[in-house]
């Protein structure tokens, strides 16, 4: 009887728990102080969370700034070569064109040597196929200058000034043919007849 007891106690008291002092003694300040702590210990996190966003959204908006500079910096470069290339397009404009002006100066003054040189060539080989004219027809038409002279002196006067003429005709026309390409003008005097053409002594 007394186990029997016992044991319907021991099976009340594990179904049945009793609060024990301690908890009683505690009451409901200690439980609303243990919320409270709960709550106090969810707000720094709450607060770590809402610092966290300003933050990220510096953060987003500092490199949103940074790509913009990079941007502007890309955009300010490509100005600066297309400025350059403009630059270096235009300055080799330029020195083409000065080396074609530069041609053709140098192209005219050749031109304009080789017509002097063959001028005092073709005066110089014409005054030498036409020099032993110069005592036959100084004797048939003497010059103005023996007008005065006597009508039988003047035809052998203008021979002999024929003879003078025809040698001199021929020397210089031996050095124009001869020295052309030097800087000498021409020492021909002015052809009785032009036997070759393409050309025009400075004094007719």
């Amino acid at each position: 009887m007394r186990r029997s007891t016992l044991a319907v106690a021991l099976l009340l008291a594990v179904l049945f728990p009793v609060a024990s002092p301690a908890e009683d003694a505690r009451g409901p300040d200690e439980s609303a102080a243990g919320g409270d702590a709960a709550t106090a210990a969810e707000a720094p996190a709450d607060a770590s969370e809402a610092g966290e966003k300003p933050a990220q959204a510096a953060h987003e908006a500092s490199s949103d700034d940074a790509a913009e500079k990079g941007d502007a910096a890309e955009a300010s470069d490509d100005e600066g070569s297309a400025e350059e290339a403009s630059g270096e397009e235009g300055s080799a404009s330029e020195d083409k064109s000065s080396h074609e002006d530069d041609d053709e100066g140098v192209g005219a003054a050749f031109r304009e040597y080789g017509k002097n040189v063959g001028q005092q060539f073709l005066t110089g080989l014409n005054g030498i196929l036409t020099w032993p004219a110069d005592p036959v027809m100084a004797a048939v038409d003497p010059p103005k200058a023996f007008d005065k002279a006597n009508s039988y002196e003047r035809r052998p006067l203008g021979f002999a000034s024929g003879l003078l003429l025809m040698l001199y005709r021929g020397f210089t026309g031996t050095l124009d043919m001869a020295l052309a390409p030097g800087p000498l003008p021409v020492l021909s005097p002015v052809p009785r007849y032009h036997l070759v053409p393409g050309f025009e002594h400075e004094d007719e």
